[in-house]
């Protein structure tokens, strides 16, 4: 594994980005890492920080990586 550097997001970053690199933060897991792992660019996943919004596929691989998982449920309202 390569050295780990911290990531920082944005406030403004999508939450499920700022859910992602927290966790990657969390485990010292870099980008460059997860990048190898999941098949996502490595400059794909930087600019999720402050210019796009990851595709569901992407963000995907990148939790699955972490040993996370994407699911949907109800909304308690």
């Amino acid at each position: 594994m390569r050295r780990f550097r911290r990531i920082t997001t944005p406030k403004h970053a999508h939450p499920l980005v700022r859910v992602l690199f927290s966790e990657m933060n969390r485990q010292r897991i870099g980008i460059y890492d997860v990048s190898d792992r999941s098949g996502v660019a490595c400059n794909t996943m930087k600019n999720w920080r402050k210019h796009h919004t990851p595709s569901v596929s992407n963000l995907e691989a990148c939790l699955n990586v972490l040993g996370l998982e994407l699911i949907v449920k109800p909304r308690k309202d």
